[in-house]
């Protein structure tokens, strides 16, 4: 049995099962999440749908345990006053639905608040633009159907591997972007039927780091030009953490070095909480020396027994003055 094809096949039913029960076509509306994103991948996705791989239906996957685990938490501290998965669908030439994880009421003080939950890899420093352009859209969508409510909202991010948790709180619906969001939905909306129309469109393009994650990113025209300026932050703030790194590491080395030292004269000592003291550890390793003077003299050369492999990174360089 070949466990990853299994495991594919399986997470493939099983996101297309759990999309249909709970999002219905996606073809047939804008979700709040979409209006987010670069519309044209929401079109695209729409128009030729690819096959999720493996990676992507795991951390689908990871997104569902997150809200069961959030689910049970609040159950086992009492709490009853939620709604799960809730889906408001707002009026207008553009059918959009907004499906809220998390929707708490209370009556008494006639307050809904929305919970939306996101399962990281990495929490981050804050929310990404993306999910508080869902965030809006939700709790836009929720005060227009309750109206005698006071509209909260909120994220909460799961960090499953680490165990860590981050809370973003304080947002209440905003006019202005609610509506901005909104004719960004009708752009996207109208680019959509008329590429099913079989019209020339191109729809906008907005670069970000997801987009290689995007099925469609090889054709897309940001990256046919010369220079996608719109990385250059990512690009500035990665070199930046390496310097840091470098010399980290440079000082890591030192303060070692200057306690082995210590340690090496008197011996074990405690400080700051700690034993120090020096270990040493043995490890095999292949002498190739030899190894290469006996394989001589079977006749055969060690060449014979390598091998090329090839690896993947990233590779960053300094880019040439162009000559005046």
């Amino acid at each position: 049995m070949d466990i990853q094809t299994t495991l594919l096949t399986s997470l493939r039913k099983l996101a297309q099962q759990h999309t249909e029960e709970t999002l219905g076509d996606r073809r047939d509306y804008l979700g709040a999440s979409d209006i987010g994103y670069c519309p044209r991948k929401v079109i695209l996705e729409r128009i030729h749908a690819s096959d999720h791989d493996l990676a992507t239906l795991l951390r689908f996957q990871r997104g569902h345990m997150a809200e069961d685990i959030i689910a049970m938490a609040f159950s086992a501290a009492g709490y009853t006053n939620f709604e799960r998965q809730v889906e408001v669908v707002m009026p207008g030439d553009v059918p959009l639905k907004a499906h809220i994880d998390f929707v708490f009421t209370s009556e008494t003080h006639k307050i809904k608040s929305v919970l939306e939950i996101k399962s990281t890899s990495r929490i981050p420093d804050g929310p990404y633009g993306s999910w508080e352009s869902q965030l809006y859209i939700q709790m836009g969508a929720l005060a227009h159907r309750y109206p005698g409510y006071s509209i909260k909202g909120a994220v909460l991010t799961l960090d499953l591997a680490n165990g860590e948790v981050a809370f973003f709180n304080g947002y209440g619906p905003q006019t202005t972007i609610f509506n901005g969001l909104m004719e960004r939905a009708g752009s996207i909306w109208s680019n959509y039927l008329a590429m099913l129309d079989g019209e020339a469109v191109e729809p906008d393009t907005e670069v970000s780091p997801l987009c290689g994650f995007c099925n469609h990113l090889a054709d897309c025209p940001r990256f046919e030009a010369e220079e996608v300026p719109q990385l250059a932050t990512i690009v500035e703030a990665l070199q930046n953490q390496q310097s840091k790194e470098k010399a980290m590491q440079g000082e890591i080395k030192q303060l070692k070095r200057q306690l082995l030292a210590v340690v090496e004269q008197k011996g074990p000592i405690k400080s700051g909480g700690c034993i120090l003291r020096k270990a040493s550890r043995s490890r095999k390793y292949l002498d190739i020396d030899r190894l290469e003077a006996f394989l001589i003299e079977s006749g055969v050369a060690i060449d014979e027994y390598q091998e090329n492999r090839s690896f993947s990174f990233l590779e960053i360089r300094k880019e040439k003055a162009k000559a005046a």
